[in-house]
């Protein structure tokens, strides 16, 4: 009997681990796993939660880059704008400044020319009262080779000093 009182004594063991190992099973380990689970649950929203937060991070960026090279090439067509624009200007105040000059040119030869004109003018008049002084003294002297040589010589030397005296 002894030998069925050890196979009953682990048949008894037997049975109490499976009673344990139920109530283990229905108290502790459907608790545990319903943790682990809610856990598991938890960890893979988080999981997922990173990656769509990961998706809306480069979505955005993205949208940032796009923005940003629509700014510089909004940035690039305005100072291309304004380059010609400036250019622009820069040829019209260029044009502006040579008309400007060429007009003060203009008006500087009219104005020289007058003042040549005058001049000559001035002396014709001073060469016309010379030429009278000098045809009135030969008309009152002798007409000799002597005399209208010298007459010529003072009548150069006149005019040379009236030249020199301006």
């Amino acid at each position: 009997m002894e030998l069925l009182n050890i196979n009953a004594n682990v048949i008894y063991n037997i049975i109490n681990l499976l009673i344990l190992a139920i109530a283990f099973r229905i108290l502790l380990f459907k608790r545990v796993d319903k943790i682990l689970e809610a856990r598991r649950k938890d960890v893979d929203r988080q999981i997922q939660d990173a990656s769509d937060d990961r998706i809306k991070a480069a979505d955005l960026k993205r949208e940032y880059e796009e923005k940003l090279a629509a700014q510089e090439a909004e940035k690039d067509k305005v100072m291309s704008e304004a380059r010609e624009k400036g250019y622009a200007q820069y040829n019209e105040i260029i044009t502006n400044a040579q008309k400007e000059a060429d007009t003060i040119i203009d008006e500087a030869r009219i104005h020289a020319k007058a003042d040549a004109e005058r001049e000559r003018a001035k002396y014709m008049a001073e060469l016309s009262d010379v030429v009278i002084d000098a045809a009135a003294k030969i008309a009152a002297n002798s007409h000799t080779a002597e005399s209208d040589s010298s007459l010529y010589d003072a009548f150069i030397e006149n005019a040379f000093d009236k030249g020199a005296d301006k």
